[in-house]
């Protein structure tokens, strides 16, 4: 591979074996295992259905990124950066100018994620995409790696995204923001990965990304949402280039007893999500794809709306009111009708309830400042009502939900889900990245395509970020 270096340190021990010596504990025997699948993992040994899945996560990515390329949040952001760094190795979408990998990864980060179209996870919580694809991408440009060393990383990133996630959650997500605490450790998997860093030096890179791990449930709302992912992305490259050249961390810093878990799970932690980690134990294709681009805590009572338009498509000036039921971390987002900003909609149930009866669609131009301030959207919007049901709150991360719509006529129409609908096959992701990825030609969204249905065979990613700096 014309990526960095060959695999250093490989132990004479069996691969990813978490059998430690007699003094160590369960804590380090767990990262250290975590560390030897990274450094080990062979993408030969990895079931083509992951494989799949990760192209996939790749190309969605790359559409949410596109839309979100000239956002607020990007440009300001953008403004800073390059009045720090004059230039560098990594692609910043929409931008000929190349800057170092931690600013470019900062930046494509946040493009990746202000849309809200990236894709999630339901019992990690989280969005894993935006904190794997932008690091594999950049530290690939960076070192020349190929196709295939992306496709591994990617994995990589997500298995330790989902694995971590399902330790701390729910717990965790009442006031940490897991796609910027564990997304850290997950892009530095990736760039581990990318780095060809040893058992060892993944072990340090664990360790000191572990200690920069933040972001909190409090900036949603708020520009400052994206940061949590911009952070987690540049954290997870700091400290694999760091341990690359010698640094140390902790080795219990995952599971000590003043630890990452211990500072950051409030239930009793679910440790078995982290036993043997391997390519025939992965957990990475259990993420979902966005189809509405809202807050996830949405996703539920949106699946109720269209199914209840699809069975009545009802003039919205006939309804009297709408009742929606769910769990509690939905309601305390999302209950209240806000449309100051985009960012606060997206985290409006009524307004998205709103905009579903009455456009059909809950697509990115529908908050749009026209939109929000649009009187039949708010006059319905104000006829919604979000409310707590216990019952879904006990089954979260469960996404349970109660739709009860009341017509003037006096008919009532009920519709109830236990869970989300994440069904997504390739057609759809390749329709949903066409239209995210609007602004480029047709042609050009047909390279990009082409190109991340066929990584594996991509020698380097030199066609692909030749098109990115172009939006």
């Amino acid at each position: 591979t014309a990526c960095l270096g060959g695999v250093r340190g490989a132990s004479k021990r069996s691969p990813y074996s978490i059998i430690a010596k007699s003094e160590e504990n369960m804590e380090e025997k767990l990262q250290k295992g975590l560390s030897e699948f990274i450094a080990l993992c062979d993408l030969k040994k990895i079931n083509k259905h992951f494989k799949e899945d990760a192209i996939l996560r790749i190309l969605d990515w790359i559409g949410c990124a596109i839309s979100g390329a000239k956002y607020p949040q990007v440009e300001i952001s953008k403004k800073y950066l390059e009045s720090q760094y004059q230039n560098g190795e990594c692609t910043v979408l929409g931008t000929p100018k190349k800057l170092p990998p931690r600013a470019a990864v900062f930046l494509n980060g946040i493009a990746g994620h202000v849309c809200e179209l990236d894709d999630g996870h339901r019992t990690a919580i989280g969005h894993p995409g935006s904190i794997t694809v932008p690091v594999a991408l950049g530290m690939a440009e960076k070192y020349g790696c190929s196709g295939k060393d992306v496709l591994k990383a990617v994995i990589l990133g997500y298995d330790m995204y989902t694995r971590l996630g399902r330790v701390l959650n729910p717990s965790h997500y009442r006031t940490w923001h897991t796609t910027g605490t564990c997304g850290t450790l997950a892009s530095t998997a990736t760039a581990a990965s990318l780095l060809k860093l040893s058992s060892e030096e993944v072990n340090n890179a664990l360790g000191i990304a572990a200690t920069m791990a933040g972001g909190l449930v409090e900036s949603f709302g708020t520009q400052a949402k994206a940061i949590n992912i911009a952070e987690a992305c540049q954290n997870g490259v700091d400290a694999a280039e760091l341990a690359k050249l010698g640094l140390t961390g902790s080795h219990s810093a995952l599971l000590g007893k003043k630890g990452f878990v211990a500072a950051t799970c409030f239930d009793s932690p679910k440790l078995e999500n982290l036993e043997n980690p391997s390519e025939n134990t992965l957990v990475s294709d259990t993420a979902f794809f966005k189809v509405y681009s809202s807050c996830g805590h949405t996703n539920s009572p949106l699946d109720l709306v269209f199914k209840f338009l699809k069975a009545i498509n009802p003039n919205p000036e006939d309804i009297e009111d709408i009742q929606i039921k769910t769990y509690k971390i939905s309601v305390d987002l999302t209950s209240q009708l806000k449309v100051e900003t985009e960012d606060e909609a997206k985290f409006s149930l009524p307004f998205c309830s709103a905009i579903a009866i009455i456009h059909k669609a809950v697509s990115l131009k529908y908050f749009s400042d026209e939109i929000r301030n649009d009187p039949k959207v708010l006059a319905l919007a104000k006829k919604v009502t979000v409310s707590e049901d216990p019952e879904a709150t006990d089954r979260f991360p469960k996404r349970q939900a109660e739709l009860i719509v009341r017509m003037k006529d006096g008919k009532v129409y009920e519709y109830k889900t236990l869970d989300a609908t994440d069904e997504a096959s390739t057609e759809q992701v390749v329709e949903k990245f066409k239209n995210a990825a609007s602004v480029l030609s047709e042609e050009d969204q047909e390279k990009i395509i082409n190109f991340v249905l066929h990584i594996e065979e991509q020698k380097d990613l030199s066609d692909l970020v030749a098109i990115l700096r172009k939006i």
